[in-house]
């Protein structure tokens, strides 16, 4: 099939985060299946190309804000729409992962009014919003383009029961984040980094990161605690707090890195640790789980209650003082820190391999173009 995937944005500092990694891993996945994929995203001016990668064709097109706030709902891509509609007609099926905001939306409706099916994933990111933007850009896009959508690729029941809320679904599909296994290396050879990897966000709680790594400073006195990401709010309020930490260079936040370098980031640390609140399926934990490291997290992710189930996560309830405790933990038991390797790698192997993943789009796709238009 010829298949074309629309994403919000992707960067060189992989700012826009799990939906674009997904993205990319699915047209990996797809292309290594024998389908022909083109990715389409938004991208700074300066980073916009037209490349061949992992099997698939990535187009990034330059974006514009339109207003001064909203984040990346805000950017617009320009000739993005127009690349869509230029080549509908050799377009089998779309694969939209779908946001509130000025590049998915129009790519939704615009394919839909040309007759390309298409489906889509949300990530999560459309919720039951009480903001005012919100419930204008429904009334105007989101509810047609989840309307005209062949099927709903779901992470967790709340997701449907938030998106029925605008629309009715042709059909609803589970669907998991997936992710390549790759080979382990030992704990021994890596050096003593307990990691943060991710968008300095409230939601993913940096501070509490600080606040843990004060608490462990004299506990774990060869431990160097990373913060790893782009600014999303609470870069400022990161930086005043490691000040006041105190640590030197044993508490950094050394910016955004390439997404190409967020594994060997990953193989390199002792520890990963996640104090995010309500995420849903966060691929920095999956990534994690590839690259054999233990992860602390916290009991709102949507997937702890499976991370417990396969012994691949200590999950806490995010208060400072367990998340040093379970990073204490990780650090230096080795049984516990082999243990949750193991979890981890079964939980891949049996729930999240992505090539699992692009054998359910197959099938999405195929039912796709069978549906009523």
């Amino acid at each position: 099939m010829k298949i074309a995937h629309v994403v919000t944005f992707t960067s060189a500092d992989g700012a826009f985060g799990g939906p674009t990694r997904v993205a990319l891993g699915q047209a990996k996945a797809l292309a290594k299946r024998g389908h022909e994929v083109t990715v389409y995203a938004g991208a700074p001016a300066g980073e916009a190309k037209d490349i061949r990668q992992d099997g698939y064709r990535l187009r990034t097109f330059p974006v514009v804000r339109v207003a001064p706030f909203g984040g990346f709902a805000a950017l617009w891509p320009r000739g993005l729409r127009s690349a869509l509609a230029a080549n509908a007609r050799s377009t089998d099926v779309a694969h939209i992962h779908l946001a509130r905001d000025l590049a998915t939306l129009p790519a939704a409706l615009t394919l839909g009014r040309l007759g390309v099916p298409y489906v889509t994933q949300s990530h999560g990111m459309i919720d039951d919003s009480d903001k005012r933007s919100a419930a204008l850009l429904d009334r105007l896009a989101t509810r047609r383009a989840l309307s005209r959508s062949a099927s709903w690729l779901l992470l967790t029941d709340a997701e449907g029961t938030d998106l029925a809320r605008m629309a009715t679904p042709r059909r609803t599909t589970p669907i998991r984040n997936g992710i390549e296994e790759t080979p382990l290396s030992s704990l021994a050879d890596r050096s003593h980094t307990v990691l943060f990897l991710a968008r300095l966000h409230k939601r993913k709680r940096p501070l509490a990161f600080v606040q843990m790594a004060q608490m462990l400073s004299e506990r774990l006195p060869r431990a160097r605690f990373l913060i790893v990401g782009p600014d999303e709010g609470e870069g400022p309020a990161v930086a005043r707090a490691i000040e006041s930490a105190g640590l030197g260079d044993r508490l950094e936040w050394v910016g955004a890195i390439p997404p190409a370098e967020t594994m060997s980031a990953m193989s390199d640390a002792r520890v990963y640790v996640l104090p995010a609140v309500n995420e849903v399926f966060p691929m920095s934990i999956l990534e994690a789980f590839a690259a054999g490291t233990p992860v602390v997290t916290t009991s709102s992710l949507g997937i702890a209650d499976e991370c417990q189930r396969f012994g691949a996560a200590i999950i806490t309830d995010g208060t400072a003082q367990q998340l040093a405790d379970a990073t204490l933990a990780a650090y230096t038991d080795i049984d516990r820190a082999t243990a949750l390797r193991a979890g981890a790698r079964e939980y891949l192997r049996s729930e999240l391999d992505v090539d699992d993943v692009a054998s359910t789009l197959e099938h999405e796709y195929i039912a796709s173009l069978s549906a009523p238009r």
